[in-house]
């Protein structure tokens, strides 16, 4: 197969733009997109400082590959040189010379494969036309705002103003909330991508985006740690695939595939897991500043998250103090609780032993974290 005139590789490593991004209202979008864009400049200037330390000094090496044969040259002339240089010692370090350079060239031409393209740095339009053809994803599977990297010439498609964009999101996670929580909970990269090919029309819709963004966020503040990065990977398979078709002008669904034949490539791989790795970074950095934020809203209007109650006040029915009792019990059931999440409960209590469970049950009845029967149930 003869070699294509065009090397599309560097497409294989598009960072989100941060100029493109699509925030929900409650998020603070310009300290986000300031986050994300100084992270990104940062990791820019220690690339570039790195290149530039090689390059110096495979130009010092480069220097003394010339010196080393010239006096080859003139001892093989038998020069003044024969008489005081080790030719043998001479060729040994032009060998270490030349493989420390063809090292540092490989390394460079590494990162130049690996390199992160972003808004700032791709390559500027020199022509573009558009062909319409019968091929390609059909467009009926499009839900309201998925990008298909196609201009729209009816107008404007999506919500008018905020109250329509709040109604709209609103909309769409009465209607897909299902959809979408099953996404943010799988664990198997191979599962992502038969769920992206059944809903893809969901799962790439601007308001999902927005939706999984505030999950992450939420489960971090909520203390949910394990959940928030298993719910960071799947959002940036959906950024990247998103991104790549925007950047590619074609239907999201049609990059699908080629996208994660490309991360199942160690080296293509490694790209995306630092994607992830710095979403989560930036996930837990603004939970903690989101966290501030509302104790600072809170003290200023004077109020606090909880009215703190006495031992006494707290007593329940069968005189035991809930909070006490609430420490005692294990984790799975704490989480339950928290969550208030009666499956999940039950799931917890199906693991223990009858007697353990009934002991627990009992306990949570006698200071009322549960009460039997509630609401006729």
């Amino acid at each position: 197969m003869s070699k294509l005139a065009f090397d599309y590789s560097k497409w294989d490593n598009i960072e989100i733009s941060d100029d493109e991004a699509d925030c929900h209202p409650n998020i603070d979008k310009a300290s986000w997109f300031r986050m994300k864009h100084r992270s990104r400049v940062e990791r820019e200037d220690t690339e570039e400082a790195e290149k530039r330390a090689m390059k110096a000094e495979n130009k010092a090496d480069g220097d003394r590959e010339k010196e080393i044969l010239k006096i080859v040259d003139e001892i093989k002339a038998g020069g003044e040189a024969a008489e005081y240089e080790d030719e043998d010692a001479l060729r040994g370090e032009l060998a270490d010379v030349r493989a420390r350079i063809q090292e540092r060239l490989d390394k460079m031409d590494f990162m130049e494969k690996n390199k992160k393209w972003n808004v700032d740095n791709l390559s500027h339009t020199a022509h573009d036309r558009t062909i319409l053809t019968g091929k390609g994803s059909d467009p009926a599977d499009l839900v309201g705002g998925m990008v298909s990297g196609k201009s729209s010439t009816t107008g404007p498609v999506g919500p008018t103003s905020e109250r329509d964009a709040v109604e709209s999101y609103s909309k769409f996670v009465d209607e897909h909330e299902g959809t979408l929580e099953d996404f943010l909970a799988t664990r198997s990269i191979e599962d992502c991508r038969e769920k992206l090919h059944q809903h893809g029309g969901v799962l790439l819709h601007e308001h999902a985006q927005s939706y999984i963004l505030l999950s992450c966020l939420e489960d971090e503040m909520n203390g949910f740690h394990d959940k928030m990065k298993l719910a960071s990977r799947n959002s940036q398979v959906l950024s990247h695939v998103t991104e790549l078709a925007q950047s590619l002008r074609r239907h999201p669904r049609d990059v699908v595939l080629p996208f994660f034949k490309r991360i199942a490539e160690e080296q293509y791989k490694a790209g995306f897991d630092d994607a992830v790795a710095g979403f989560v970074s930036r996930i837990e950095k603004r939970a903690v500043e989101k966290r501030k934020e509302m104790d600072k809203e809170a003290e200023e209007r004077g109020e606090g998250e909880y009215e703190e109650l006495t031992k006494e006040e707290r007593i329940g029915p069968g005189g035991l103090d809930p909070v006490a009792v609430f420490e005692t019990l294990p984790k799975s059931m704490q989480e339950a609780f928290e969550s208030k999440d009666v499956t999940q409960l039950q799931v917890a209590l199906e693991a223990m032993k009858p007697e353990e469970a009934k002991l627990h049950m009992d306990r949570c009845e006698q200071s009322g974290l549960w009460v039997a029967n509630a609401g006729g149930k």
